[in-house]
This record gives structure tokens, sequence and C-alpha cells, in this order.
């Protein structure tokens, strides 16, 4: 029986809303009615496992769980909470995340930065360290198993519990989890997963979010044991450490330490252990805005037009009101247009209490390589790098940037992300302070202060 909105799970998680769905399963938000806290609950789908090795299966998937949540405490993997056996079923409870998977993040703007590539690489091989410390494999490391949070978190999730018809070969003596393009070769021959499997599944992972493509075509599993792949042309100082972490032979591969020399001084810090404190190194910042944020602004703006609206319609109200009827009809006619005022300031405050309840934050992205701003009101987001701006500065509240001569975006781009207003000293105004909500000027200011450097004009 499919599961539905408000089901409960183990007597203890009642299901809220649906929010994907894949060859193993689908996720759900649901709260904790015992402690009275969101989280999200993955029911593995068996629908498509030949009866006889579902049991088998349903053992190694509530095994894989509870080895997951022995990694609980690490700041970068998403931590299991509960695993549940119900009907032939298991249901895995973990963290709600906010924010979205790196493969979304890659779907809607393509390759990231070296820079941003390097703080994701020294996340998950932090996290991967601490995992293999722990004698565990992942055995699935592919973009969308990494969560990207908008405070900046990289997380790894999935702990070799989704099953997914395309992704999985499973005969009653062998499991492979994997996905095609991402596993390793050896794995693909009958080899058992390993660190170094899962390695060369975060080289691939890496080489993809730098070039935008696989290192090898997803039908060709074995074709890392014939062949080197095409030397990344972005990735910069990170190409040594993919390449390597790409070798065919498993034993070639860099171990996790080695890995973190690779890449270079600036990010070589240990494994984090339990109980160690992470880097205080400062990759990027990101900025959105809570909900407590967001309700005040939205309720603001929707006041402020409100009564203007009013008024507006007050102007006929008080022209055309029979005056010759009213002994005192310049002071009744100013109360009605003040009515009309209060009328459209309140009904349109009360209306964004409503709205203001679903409204998202705008979030920008600011790190030594440029910015990235992601308008969630209309589903837009753009990077600007340094590269290609002379100069950047807030105007009242807004973000205006000079572009270079050879860096001046096309029409269509501009049209494509919503920005119509150039400003008389020759700057584009990028995101404007006409809308809510809106992201605060000073956290804004802090992060380009601290980023642009000599561009950011204040």
């Amino acid at each position: 029986m499919d599961a539905v909105a408000g089901q409960m799970v183990g007597g203890r998680y009642r299901l809220a809303r649906h929010l994907g769905s894949g060859g193993f399963g689908r996720v759900w938000s649901a709260e904790d009615t015992v402690l009275g806290v969101p989280v999200a609950v993955k029911e593995l789908g068996l629908g498509h496992v030949p009866p006889g090795e579902r049991q088998e299966l349903l053992v190694r998937a509530a095994r894989e769980a509870r080895h997951a949540a022995r990694l609980r405490d690490h700041p970068n993997i998403v931590p299991v909470y509960d695993v549940v056996e119900v009907d032939a079923a298991v249901w895995i409870v973990m963290r709600l995340v906010e924010g979205h998977s790196l493969a979304e993040q890659l779907k809607m703007n393509g390759a990231l930065t070296e820079t941003r590539t390097r703080a994701i690489a020294q996340a998950l091989l932090d996290a991967l360290s601490f995992v293999h410390e722990a004698d565990i494999t992942h055995r699935d490391v592919k973009p969308a198993n990494i969560m990207l949070t908008p405070s900046g978190d990289v997380l790894l999730a999935d702990f070799g519990i989704a099953v997914d018809r395309a992704d999985t070969r499973l005969t009653r003596t062998d499991l492979v989890i994997g996905t095609p393009g991402y596993t390793a070769p050896e794995r693909w021959a009958g080899a058992e997963p390993s660190g170094a499997s899962d390695l060369y599944s975060l080289g691939v992972t890496l080489y993809e979010t730098v070039e935008g493509r696989l290192p090898f075509p997803r039908d060709e599993p074995l074709a890392a044991l014939r062949t080197s792949p095409p030397p990344p042309r972005h990735a910069g100082l990170l190409a040594p450490l993919i390449m390597r972490l790409l070798e065919g032979d498993p034993a070639r591969r860099p171990t996790s330490t080695e890995a973190f020399a690779l890449l270079g001084h600036q990010t070589n810090k240990p494994p984090t252990k339990p109980g160690n404190e992470g880097s205080d190194e400062t990759a990027q910042v990101t900025i959105s805005l809570t909900a407590s944020e967001i309700l005040p602004q939205v309720v603001k703006k929707q006041a402020g037009e409100g009564a203007l609206w009013g008024m507006l319609l007050g102007v006929p109200v008080y022209l055309f009101s029979p005056s010759e009827l009213l002994p005192e009809a310049f002071g009744i006619r100013a109360a009605a247009w003040g009515v009309t005022f209060l009328i459209g300031a309140v009904s349109k405050a009360v209306y964004g209490l409503f709205l203001g309840r679903s409204a998202t934050s705008d979030v920008i992205t600011v790190n030594h390589d440029g910015f990235t701003l992601t308008r969630n009101d209309v589903g837009r987001s753009f990077t600007i790098e340094w590269s290609t701006v002379d100069g950047i500065g807030l105007f009242v509240g807004s973000i205006r940037v000079w572009f270079r001569g050879d860096s001046v975006p096309t029409p269509d781009w501009l049209r494509e992300h919503g920005i119509r207003k150039s400003l008389p000293d020759g700057s584009l105004l990028v995101y404007g302070d006409d809308h809510a909500p809106h992201i605060p000027v000073k956290r804004l200011h802090e992060a380009l202060r601290t980023f642009a450097g000599a561009r950011y004009r204040t």
C-alpha cells in the first residue's frame, strides 16, 4: 500500500509532504511526534526486487542505516536518527535538510568554479575519511547524494541505502549499489566495495562539478580500466587530485590523507576525528533570511502598496462626494479618503501575513571567485565572476555592477534574469530592493567587502 500524507510510521513519525521519488522509493518530510521536530523519512522501495531476494535486501539496508547512524556527529554527513522496519519495509529517519543537491545545482547553473569545487572537495574528503575510519564504505558517492544548504554547508547523504533498478546489479549472492558513470570500475568487475572505490566516485563527482560533464560515458562502466579520462580544462590546481582519484587501478589512487595533501597547502588539514574542531577558514559567505525575518518585510511591503492604492481610490471619493448635500463636506470627504487609505493598508497587510508564511528567501553566495544570486520568487539563479567586473557596489540596498568592456552581458542574458535597469554611472542594477523579502544590506556589505577586495566601491 502506498504511503499517504498523515500516515504514521512506526507509531512515531507522521508523514507530511512528499519531497521526491526514485527507483529506491519515496522521501517524505515528516514530524517526530515524540520530540515535536521535523525530520525526513525515506521509504525503501522493493517493488522491482524479486521476492526471493527481498529479505536479504531488507537486512542489508537496515544494517547500512544503522551504520550511517553511527556517523551522525560529523558536520558534513546527513545524520540518521532512526531505522523503522514495518510490514517488511524499511524506513530511514534522518535530518530534514534545507537546500538542494549538488546534482540540482549543476542542472540549474552548470559547472561550479574551482574555488567552490575545492571547498566541496575538502568537505567530502573530510566526511569520507571519517566514514572509512569507522570501517564503513558509502558505495554511492555522486552529486545527487551531496546536499548544499543555504548557509554553505556540504553534506554527504545516502549510505548505500538507495536501491535503483537502473543503478543496481542484484543477485542472491552479490549486491552492488552504485550508479553507472560514478561507480569505480573494479566494483562492476566484482570487487568488494572499499575506501578506494568511494574515492574514485568522489573523483568523478569533482570532475563533473568543475567541468559540467562526466569523465567517462555512463554506458561504459569499465572504461577507466582501459584508458585515462581527458584532463579537466577548468579544474586549475584541482586537476592533479582529480586525475589521481580517477585512476583505474585502486592501488594507485591516493588515500584520504594523500588526497588532502593534493588539495594544496591552503586547504591541507587533517581529516576530522570525533571531537575535533572544524576549520575556521572561510571559503564563502551565504546570505539568506529566516522565516522570522521574511514575514515583517512582506507585511510592510504589502501594507505600503495597499496604502498607496487606498489613497488613489480615495481621490474620486473626495472629488465627487455630493458636497451640496453635506454642510461639512470637506471634513466628511477627507474622512472618507482616510477610510479608503486605511482599508487598503490593513487589507493588504493581512494579505501579507498569509503571503509571508509561504515566502522564500533570496540567496546570495559570495566567495573569492564572485557571487551567485538565486531569486527564489522567480526561480532564477546566476553567477557573476570577479574576473568579469571592474567594480561592484551597493545603491540604496541594491547591487550594482560595472562590467568590463569585453564581459558586458548580452541583452538575452539580461532579459533572462530580469535585469533591466542601467544607472547613469554605467553600472547595471543586478539586484534591486523593489521586492520582499530582500537580503539585509549590512550582511551584504560585509560579504562584498571581504571577497570583492578593491573591486568593492563603498
